[in-house]
């Protein structure tokens, strides 16, 4: 279980992080800001169509649509079991709703829009130039998660690389999508034992119920506002950033780049290139 308290306190440390992240990059390069709200992307659909397009675009909605449905259940799931109502001050240990947050888990760390987002912002944040074309691997996302996304933040004293390690754990994502785990509940200290534990030093024997709600809600929280916040970031960027028009480099279809300008339309919440 969790305290009220405690949750409040996570809640406030992960939405601080990735709005100092975010108002960071902003104030560092408004142009690569822009790119990353404007979500561009690399559309493979879009390489060799036979219409002599660029396959780098902005505006990319599918991967939104794709986990809309996820998200919405997340935002519920919050609501639902994390409200806290008055009289309540903690969570309770039901094991209903503890098997519902190890599929949440592993879900959200197999997320791939999730993982390229925060991938893009943690190399922004690192005065890189924006990825397009992120490559998650389909297998060992443990490497990916921990040297291309917390590793960068880490190295740059970003407090979200340890918000990251507070919530992913590979022996727990592997352990709840193979369905290797079973619930010890006949001590005082309720626990998870992980079946997928073969001794290794960084692997992880069991989790005691209370250690698992504080790793489910930063994973959880982490997650939800880095969409959430991004999104409240680009609907505000022409009264944060007194524009509404921004130069970016677009790779061009041979080597190299072009300066393109894109341009954000409030009322419809989109942006497009400028002829």
């Amino acid at each position: 279980m969790i305290s009220r308290i405690d949750f409040a306190t996570i809640d406030n440390e992960i939405k601080k992080a990735i709005d100092d992240t975010l108002n960071d990059l902003k104030a560092s390069n408004q142009n690569d800001y822009a790119l990353f709200l404007a979500d561009g992307e690399y559309s493979k659909e879009l390489e060799n169509n036979g219409l002599n397009l660029n396959p780098h675009v902005i505006d990319n909605r599918m991967d939104k649509y794709k986990d809309s449905s996820r998200l919405n259940f997340l935002s519920q799931f919050l609501t639902t079991f994390y409200s806290f109502p008055s009289s309540q001050t903690s969570t309770d240990d039901s094991e209903q709703r503890l098997h519902m947050e190890l599929m949440v888990y592993a879900h959200i760390w197999e997320a791939k829009p999730f993982l390229k987002k925060f991938y893009r912002l943690a190399h922004l944040w690192n005065h890189e130039q924006y990825v397009w074309n992120v490559k998650i691997p389909d297998m060992g996302k443990h490497d990916f998660i921990r040297n291309d996304i917390r590793q960068i933040f880490e190295d740059k004293g970003n407090p979200l690389f340890q918000i990251i390690k507070n919530g992913f754990h590979t022996s727990l994502r592997n352990a709840f999508a193979h369905s290797e785990y079973s619930f010890d509940t006949m001590n005082y200290n309720k626990r998870i034992l992980l079946d997928n534990y073969n001794g290794a030093n960084w692997e992880m024997r069991e989790i005691s119920f209370d250690d698992w709600s504080k790793r489910f809600v930063y994973s959880a929280l982490l997650s939800y506002y880095l969409l959430d916040l991004a999104h409240k970031h680009r609907i505000n960027i022409i009264d944060s950033t007194g524009a509404d028009s921004f130069q970016i480099k677009q790779p061009s279809k041979i080597n190299g780049f072009n300066f393109i300008w894109i341009k954000y339309n409030k009322q419809y919440d989109r942006f497009i290139f400028e002829q």
